[in-house]
């Protein structure tokens, strides 16, 4: 996004004659570009509220809620600082304002007993095939997960390429990355020798637990998370595929980060998250 600017060179003419720039016309004005307008349905459905933030700086926090807006226009989250009285207003839909409220008292808290807690994350990378195939290697917790699949998708036989468990701090200020290797049979079943070494990448910029409770179930958003396959041949190394957003799951519940085609096979990313003993 880097920005172009051309400098006019003024050339003077010879011989003794001064030479003066004459003057450019006016650039023409144009209308900064404008938020698409709310729909008035859509903004009597939403609700505004409220919060008295007594902990942390509430411009920071701000920025950290913005992942559970709806994302609607006229959706909107702010905040005041102000002779030491910190307040933040939001204005969505019940549901996503309801969250944001469990965000805030998860944590608006004092420094002293914030608790940080693991999580360990699991993924799941599945491949799909239009022909039926033996899912006798499909663990029992995604059996489920398949059905609604193949309700949903086009692709009828489903092998599990690999899982990946990771254990992540959930404390909402670091990045966590991890990477692993897939079977490449899984992709290339007819290959005897020479099958690709796929290797998958996964981020997520910052990892936020939503629930303060520990009797109850856990519920964690994952900022900007991220999964990239790529494939390695001799000298290669190829990106076959990148799907992410924003994921927002309960403890034990099962997210479908994304589909995408492979080489004629479907790739599905499938993420869980337990509470790390």
């Amino acid at each position: 996004m880097n920005a172009l600017h051309t400098l006019a060179i003024a050339t003077l003419l010879a011989g003794a004659i001064p030479a003066f720039a004459q003057p450019s016309a006016p650039a023409p004005k144009v209308a900064p570009a404008k938020d698409p307008e709310p729909d008035p349905a859509t903004l009597r459905a939403m609700k505004s509220k409220l919060f008295v933030i007594h902990h942390l700086d509430p411009a920071q926090l701000a920025q950290g809620l913005m992942p559970l807006r709806s994302g609607t226009a006229g959706s909107a989250i702010s905040w005041t600082n102000r002779d030491g009285f910190n307040t933040l207003s939001a204005r969505d839909f019940p549901e996503n304002l309801a969250v944001i409220e469990e965000a805030i008292k998860r944590l608006d808290v004092p420094a002293a007993t914030q608790k940080v807690s693991d999580v360990e994350l699991t993924i799941h990378v599945l491949f799909a095939t239009k022909g039926p195939v033996s899912e006798t290697g499909l663990p029992a917790d995604l059996q489920e997960v398949v059905k609604e699949l193949k309700n949903t998708l086009a692709y009828r036989g489903y092998t599990l390429a690999a899982s990946f468990v990771q254990r992540i701090g959930v404390n909402g200020n670091q990045a966590t990355y991890g990477r692993g290797q897939l079977e490449g049979n899984a992709l290339a079943p007819g290959e005897a020798t020479g099958s690709p070494l796929l290797f998958a990448d996964w981020e997520s910029d910052r990892v936020m637990s939503l629930e303060s409770d520990a009797s109850k179930p856990g519920r964690y958003l994952l900022r900007k998370f991220y999964f990239l396959l790529r494939e390695r041949r001799g000298s290669e190394n190829l990106e076959l595929a990148r799907m992410g957003s924003d994921i927002n799951l309960k403890e034990g519940e099962k997210v479908v980060v994304g589909t995408t085609v492979v080489k004629d096979r479907g790739l599905i990313v499938v993420l869980s998250a337990w509470r790390a003993n």
